[in-house]
Parts: structure tokens; sequence; C-alpha cells
């Protein structure tokens, strides 16, 4: 079995914008990968039509052997007016429900996430509520660059009600952002690759703020996938977080254990092109967090240029290994996907 956890299929314009309604759509919606930072080539791996086809996108499961797909959709990142963000929010889910869903090459291979407006709580709830009866959506997906830190006690809410209901939260990277908070501490770069190498730094103050403020002490049950964040990167500063609770542990006395403890009950990382490179990428049991292994799951990310291809993840691996990446820990991880799993086993 394979389970691709991370599929972006694109929300054309010309449907995302009607979708969206008057009086909050745009004659023209912001492009797909922002302004700021444009790229000196094309972001995408196929054509645009295919990347907004589900026939195309099915294509390309069966080509890979995938048997099921997490789809997140790419769309226009965070909206400064909560009434038009969540009206992007709520066309964003409406596609995905009726065009990929509800499509015939879907086949109940196709899973969902839940976009949310993260600038209005209360909206937030009721978009879960809107469509959290439909097992077939099996995460929330909130932007790694928000303007707010995500263990504040605003988004709480938030959190509670994913664990409650059995939903993921996936931390995704949508470059097009209406808002766009410095990509890192020091302001603005200057170049595409300086943004692109940046890119994990957001999900890494998420992840350090979801641990530090206890989300995880208060939630057991909560789960987090990060997106865009190299399993390498994480480790190197929950490492640091470790170290410093040391000193610091008595301003947070919630957090009851050594952080990078939180990796393995609570958090898992996507696999990234990038993550063979480290020489620490072998599996090995007894490390800090938990062994690699377990904490990552197969994502593709296609159809983006940057994407992991399944004969490229972790080749070093032993056939265990590489078999827990790519099905054993989604299953383990997501409560609706085992279900799904379950009951199909059983029929």
């Amino acid at each position: 079995m394979k389970i691709d956890c991370a599929i972006h299929p694109v929300l054309g314009s010309v449907e995302f914008n009607k979708a969206i309604g008057s009086p909050w759509n745009f004659l023209k919606l912001p492009p797909l990968f922002g302004e700021k930072y444009r790229s000196p080539f094309d972001q995408l791996s196929v054509t645009p039509e295919q990347a907004m086809s589900p026939a195309a996108v099915e294509a390309y499961l069966r080509s890979t052997d995938v048997d099921y797909a997490v789809l997140s959709p790419t769309t226009r990142g965070y909206w400064p007016n909560p009434q038009q963000a969540a009206a992007v929010a709520r066309a964003a889910n409406t596609l995905l429900f009726k065009k990929w869903l509800e499509s015939s090459e879907s086949e109940g291979r196709f899973l969902g996430s839940i976009r949310l407006a993260m600038n209005d709580t209360d909206t937030a709830l009721r978009e879960i509520d809107r469509w959290a009866d439909d097992d077939r959506f099996v995460q929330l997906v909130v932007p790694a660059r928000s303007l707010a830190t995500f263990g504040e006690q605003r988004f709480f809410p938030i959190w509670r009600a994913a664990a409650e209901r059995g939903l993921v939260v996936y931390v995704h990277d949508d470059f097009s952002t209406l808002i766009e908070p410095p990509p890192s501490q020091v302001g603005f770069p200057s170049f595409f690759a300086e943004d692109h190498a940046l890119r994990p730094m957001a999900s890494i103050v998420q992840l350090t703020s979801f641990i530090i403020a206890g989300v995880f002490e208060r939630l057991p049950e909560l789960r987090v996938v990060f997106g865009d964040l190299s399993v390498h990167a994480a480790r190197s500063l929950a490492i640091r977080t470790d170290k410093d609770w040391q000193s610091d542990r008595m301003e947070v006395p919630w957090v009851s254990d050594d952080p990078t403890t939180y990796l393995a009950r609570h958090v898992r990382f996507v696999t990234q092109a990038d993550d063979e490179i480290s020489p620490h990428s072998k599996a090995a049991t007894g490390t800090i967090g938990g062994d690699n292994s377990s904490l990552v799951v197969y994502g593709s990310r296609h159809p983006y240029w940057d994407g992991a291809k399944a004969e490229d993840v972790f080749p070093t691996w032993s056939e265990k290994d590489r078999a827990r990446c790519f099905a054993d820990n989604a299953v383990e991880f997501y409560p609706r996907i085992a279900s799904r799993v379950s009951a199909e086993l059983s029929s």
C-alpha cells in the first residue's frame, strides 16, 4: 500500500474566483505563487491544465501506485479581510468537495483537507463543522506563514476541534499571500533562491510554539503534520529547544517532558526532496525525538517542481522502514485514514 499525504491540486483562477462569490471575489486573483518572489522557472512540474484536472491527477496516482491521496489544494494564502478570507476558505473547500471528492475519478482514492481562515476563530470552527461529518476529509490545512504563532490561545479552539474530530492539522506553506510577513527574522531576502531556502523556518517557529505553549500537553490526541519542513531541520531545532528547556523550564512548567519527546507523539513530517542529503538520514532507533523512519509520511508534493519522487525517498533505508514511510506511518497517525483502511481490509 502507498499513501501520498501531499497532493496539491490547483484551483483554477476562473472557477475559484467564481466560487468565492460577490462581493469578495476579485476581477483577477493574485498569482498562484505570489508576486514578491517569483521563480525564474515554472513552479509546476506539469501543465496548469493537468494540475487542475482530477483525471490527470488520478492518472498520476495510478502511475505511482498510490492507493490513497490526501489533497490540499494550493489557494491564495492569507487574506487580510476576515470576511473575504472566510469566503476564500469556503470556496476552496466547496470546489474540493464538488470537483474532486465527488468526481468519477476519485473512486474513494481522493481524501480531502478543510482549508481554514485563521484570522477569525469562530468562522474557522463553523467551517470545520460544515465539512467534518464527511469522513473523506481527514485533516485541516493551515498556512505556515501566519501573523501569529499557533500556540497562542486564540487558536486553541481550532486545535481542540481537530483533536476531538479525529482530524490531523496540516501546516502548509502557501506562497501566494496577500499579507506577506517577512520570511526571515531579519527581514526580506533579495532572491527567490533565498526565499525558497528559508521556507522551513516558518514551520519550525510553529512547531516550537505548539510545544512550548503547551498545546500538546493540553490536547494529548492532537496530531500535526508539517508539509514543508524536513525532519532533519526540525530535529536540529528540537534538540536546541531541549537544551534551552533545561534552564528555562520554570517559565513553562506545563511542558512536562523534554520538547523532543513531543515529536514522536504528536508530529510527522512530509518527505522532502533534500531529506536524503543529510548524513543522518538513515533510520536509527533511540535517536532524540524518535527514529526518522517513524516520523515521516510520504508526500510527493505533486505538482510542484521540487516534489519528492517515491524512488528517491530514503533509498538507503531498509524495505521495512521505507514501507513505514509509504503507508504505515500515515495509517497510524491519521485516525480517519486508519478507519478507512481497516474497513477496506475487513470487507
